[in-house]
Order: structure tokens, then sequence, then C-alpha cells
């Protein structure tokens, strides 16, 4: 069938790795099918309309617009193609496949209000009319309507069960529902109708990830990379489950890939720079994550990262300029805050320090190793009632973090050590 695919409304999936948002501004996003009917369909139900209407010599022109405008619709020459269909539309007012078909244009083109109108228009001529209702289904769905378009999915299988991309579409309404099981047996119908549906097996994924379920999504992260490597989120999503697995090595040469298949992308050196973190493997890091910075001066997760990575290094004076300026660019990342809280610690600026340590712990409450960090500054300050306190709130967070396990912010600021494993305490006496 052919098909002119439509993106995907960010609403429904929203994946997180830092601040690098998936699907990313300048990522492929996933593919919702605008669907047109086949030349040999397209001929048959021209000559019918036609006939209907007593045009004299409208069969052949009708089919000819409809197949001349399908051609141009698959090749993105949108301007080309609305013109046909307007001929189209007026020779054979009564042609369901022409108003379809105008529909989807209209859809491409951002003219939702007309989209439908021709889709209804098509589906008052032929109630059962796949290809109108499945791409109303989409334009339901982002609208906001999602009711009416996962009724409207549903009564497209009714009579098209194994429809691989309305099943897909289906499913992704299930899971923004929280529909689970729902949204999995549909990819999984969908692939069993189409077995190199990337975007089916990515969804598997994205369902078993957040399950926590990291080698299952891995299995499907891989399968879809391996039948579309145009996307830098497949790469982006297998790469992170690998290192939520501390399969480091293996994540450093997905993202290795990533960077030889989209070279000018920021995203991809930056988790280049997080896989090389995990290895320890400090020169590569560093030399990722600048390359990431070069391209995107002001990202927020780069210049913490960096920032982490030259103060490990011993480079402090740098480290403390790409956190601080972090900082300045965002009063929400954490481990901006975090870390030149430590370092502040470690240079034994304490007073500096604490602002910077409280204003994280307002952001992660739950990291015990802030609230070491505090206690270690709060004693050297002879602050005693308020250290020990911070030190009561540490230990009770770390055996919560001992209990729960990695989360996905373990995953992108790997130690070599463990994360919060505190030095000695120094005395409160």
């Amino acid at each position: 069938m052919n098909q002119v695919t439509q993106s995907l409304p960010s609403c429904f999936v929203s994946f997180r790795m830092g601040s690098w948002f998936m699907p990313f501004a300048c990522l492929a996003t996933l593919s919702l099918a605008v669907f047109a009917p086949t030349a040999a369909q397209t001929q048959r139900r021209a000559t019918h309309a036609a006939q209907g209407n007593n045009a004299t010599g409208a069969r052949e022109d009708v089919g000819a617009l409809l197949r001349a405008a399908i051609a141009a619709l698959q090749a993105g020459r949108l301007d080309e193609a609305e013109p046909l269909l307007n001929r189209a539309v007026a020779a054979a007012p009564a042609n369901a496949d022409a108003h379809s078909l105008l529909g989807a244009l209209l859809d491409q083109r951002g003219r939702g209000i007309e989209a439908e109108r021709e889709y209804r228009a098509a589906l008052r001529l032929n109630p059962k009319h796949v290809a109108a209702r499945a791409n109303l289904g989409v334009l339901l769905a982002r609208t906001g309507r999602a009711d009416e378009a996962v009724r409207t999915f549903e009564d497209v299988l009714r009579d098209a069960p194994a429809h691989p991309q309305v099943l897909f579409n289906l499913g992704v309404q299930y899971a923004a529902r929280g529909q689970s099981e729902a949204a999995v047996d549909c990819w999984q119908r969908a692939l069993a109708a189409r077995p190199d549906f990337a975007d089916a097996n990515f969804m598997i994924g994205e369902e078993l990830r957040k399950q926590r379920r990291y080698e299952g999504a891995a299995e499907f992260y891989e399968r879809a990379l391996a039948q579309d490597a145009s996307k830098l989120v497949y790469y982006v999503r297998l790469g992170g489950v690998l290192m939520m697995l501390v399969q480091y090595d293996k994540a450093f040469a997905v993202f290795q890939r990533a960077v030889e298949r989209f070279p000018d992308k920021p995203e991809a050196y930056y988790f280049v720079g997080i896989a090389a973190r995990g290895r320890a493997a400090y020169d590569a890091a560093e030399a990722a994550l600048r390359k990431s910075l070069a391209l995107q001066p002001d990202n927020v997760d780069t210049l913490a990262q960096l920032g982490f990575i030259v103060g490990a290094r011993g480079n402090d004076a740098e480290a403390e300029t790409l956190l601080r300026r972090a900082t300045t660019l965002s009063d929400r990342h954490f481990y901006a805050y975090y870390d030149l809280g430590r370092l502040l610690v470690k240079a034994r600026r304490y007073e500096e320090a604490l602002p910077f340590l409280q204003r994280g712990a307002v952001i992660k409450p739950n990291s015990a190793g802030v609230h070491y960090q505090q206690f270690i500054a709060l004693s050297r300050l002879k602050r005693k009632d308020e250290a020990e306190r911070e030190l009561a709130v540490f230990k009770r967070l770390e055996e919560e973090r001992k209990a729960r396990g990695r989360d996905e912010d373990d995953s992108e600021n790997p130690d070599p050590a463990p994360a919060e494993a505190p030095p000695p305490a120094p005395s409160l006496d």
C-alpha cells in the first residue's frame, strides 16, 4: 500500500536521557502513515465514480489525475499534487479516493480542519474506506481527541485486522493511556503482519524499559536499529539500556556507530562521552564532550558532564567555570549543582558550597550524595546539629538507594567507584 508519512505527535512518546529529550528536535520521529490507494484501485474507483457522474471522458482523466497525484505525494511534491487533487474532486465529487487523498495532502500541509472535512467526505461516500478512517484516526489523535481516535482505529481493525500501521497507531494510543499489555499486543500483531516494522520493535522496547526489563528492551531496540539505522533515537535508547545493564563497552560501540552515522549531531558525541566515562576512559570522554559542546555550546548536560570529567582529571578551575555556567543556564540541573558543590567542598570552600548543595537537594531530594556533601560542609563549619541531620538523611537514603537499584541518572553519571560512597566522615566534635 502506498504511503505518505506523517510525524507522530511528540506528546505520545517522551524519551528522557538527561536534557536530551526523545524525540529530539533534530531527530527523525516515529511515523504514522497517511495511506493512499494503489494505482489499480484508484483506476477502478475513478472509473466507477465517473460513470456515476455521467461525465464523458472523465473516467480516464480522473484516474490519471489521481495516479499523478499519488506519484507527486510519494515524492513529496505537494505543490504539484494539490491542484491535481482539486481537479479530481471537481471532476468526480463522488470519488471517495479523491477526497481521501486530498485530505492526506491537506494534513501534510498542516491544514487539519480542511483535511478532516475531506476525510469525512470520503467516509460519507464510502463508510468502509480504510485509508480515510486510518488517517482520520491519526488526525484525531494529534488534535487531542484520543477516545475518538481509539474508536476509529478499532473500527478499521474490524475490517482489516492485520493492518500493521493501524495496529501500531492503536498501540501508541493504548500506551498513552497506560494500557501497556494492550499496546504491546498491538505492536506484536503489527510485527506478525510486517516483521521488519522497526517502529513496532522500538515501542515494545520502550514498554519493557519502563518496566525495568532492560535485557528484553535491549533486544527489541537492537532489532529496531538493525531494521532502520537512520534514526538516532534507536542508537540512544539501545546504548542507554546497555548502560543500565552496566555494559559500557557495548554502549560505547553503539554510540560510536551513531557518531559515524550522524557526525554533525551533538547528542551523538554526548553519549559517546557518557559511555566513555562509564569505562573510566576519561581521555575519550573529554574529547567527545568537547566535540558535543563545540556543536552546541549552551547544552547544560554537556557542560555539567564535561565539568565533572575535567574536575576528575584535576583541572578544577575549568571544571568550576563549566559547572557555574551550567547553573546559570538552568536552575533544574541536579548534577550541575551537585558536582559544583562537591568541587567546592573538595577545595574547602564550604560556605560557597552550601547554596549549591542545598539547591541540589531541592531538585533531587532523594539523592544520598548531596546530603552527605552537606554533612561534610556543615561539620567543617562546626554547625553540628545541622550536620547530624544531614548525616541521618544520607544514611536513610543510601539504604533506600541500595534496595532500589540503579536508575537512569546512575547510568548517565557513572563513576568508577560507587556513586555515593563517602570518604571517611569528619569529626563533629
